[in-house]
């Protein structure tokens, strides 16, 4: 195989000026100032390069990953503010990051998690009987063979489904956020960043809190739920969220202390508030989606 070497054009192409080929636009330099393309040399096919290349983007990206991460955790809201005020090119970009962090908690979280629960809690616990989940589960259990039969089913279902629509909290949230903030007078794409973050953020500390405290949790008392451990366990949780939105919303709109603290209380509600709702809607088309042989 012809190997591809080095060529007098590899060496003068910053000094000539060749047609981008995705634009046409006069390019005079390795990179197109239009579009970005980057002009094509004989080096470029040079297996040695292209590993290089590979390796350097992989590198380049966890860096960038790992960069957003740290910030994100240490010092809320900065990361908005980087990206509002056009520091972007040393972070991974918002809803990628999202993304990202998503992928990660639906590997590594359980079958169910903050955003799902068990049947059985669906069949005794308020506030879900109160809208007649435990009819649903009547209709389709009539005793205890089915019941544990369809238990199996719909954890392993809303469990997975918990994980795949979590992204509809993002714009929910933003829209809590532009009616909270609305003196900041920021674009609503500006808030569905900040939502974006700070949900981000929520899925990693979740992750880590289901691998570190659920999991080992409920291996050693070896049942599927606890009611007390729930509450306790959301308590907990909600109340680092609120303390976590108070300093990202004071670096992000610089708002004052007292409305800071009413902001993060407010917040908090409207997304315990969603939780419940998005475990609803989960509850109804898992439970309707079941088909019992």
């Amino acid at each position: 195989m012809h190997k591809p070497v080095l060529t007098i054009h590899d060496q003068e192409t910053a000094h000539k000026t060749v047609s981008c080929v995705s634009c046409g636009n006069a390019v005079s330099g390795t990179y197109c100032n239009v579009c970005g393309e980057k002009v094509i040399a004989d080096r470029d096919f040079v297996l040695k390069h292209y590993i290089e290349e590979s390796f350097e983007g992989l590198t380049h990206f966890d860096t960038k990953f790992f960069r957003s991460v740290k910030v994100l955790a240490t010092k809320p809201g900065l990361l908005t503010v980087n990206f509002s005020s056009g520091k972007r090119v040393n972070f991974v970009k918002p809803f990628q990051l999202f993304l990202i962090c998503n992928l990660l908690f639906f590997l590594l979280a359980g079958k169910l998690n903050i955003f799902s629960q068990p049947l059985w809690a669906f069949y005794h616990y308020r506030p879900y009987i109160s809208f007649g989940t435990k009819q649903a589960v009547l209709e389709k259990a009539s005793n205890d063979k089915q019941f544990e039969k369809l238990a199996i089913a719909f954890n392993e279902h809303i469990g997975t489904e918990s994980k795949l629509f979590i992204v509809l909290f993002i714009p929910v949230m933003a829209a809590a956020f532009a009616l909270l903030f609305i003196r900041s007078k920021k674009y609503f794409s500006e808030h569905l960043v900040f939502a974006t973050h700070y949900f981000s953020f929520i899925l990693i500390y979740f992750t880590l809190f289901t691998l570190l405290i659920s999991t080992p949790f409920y291996a050693l008392n070896k049942s599927n739920f606890s009611s007390s451990y729930d509450a306790i366990s959301s308590l907990i949780n909600l109340s680092v969220f609120a303390v976590y939105l108070g300093i990202a919303a004071r670096r992000f709109y610089n708002t004052g202390k007292f409305y800071t603290v009413v902001a993060a209380i407010l917040t908090i509600l409207f997304f315990s508030a969603s939780l419940y709702g998005y475990r609803l809607m989960l509850f109804y088309k898992t439970i309707y989606g079941i088909h019992l042989s």
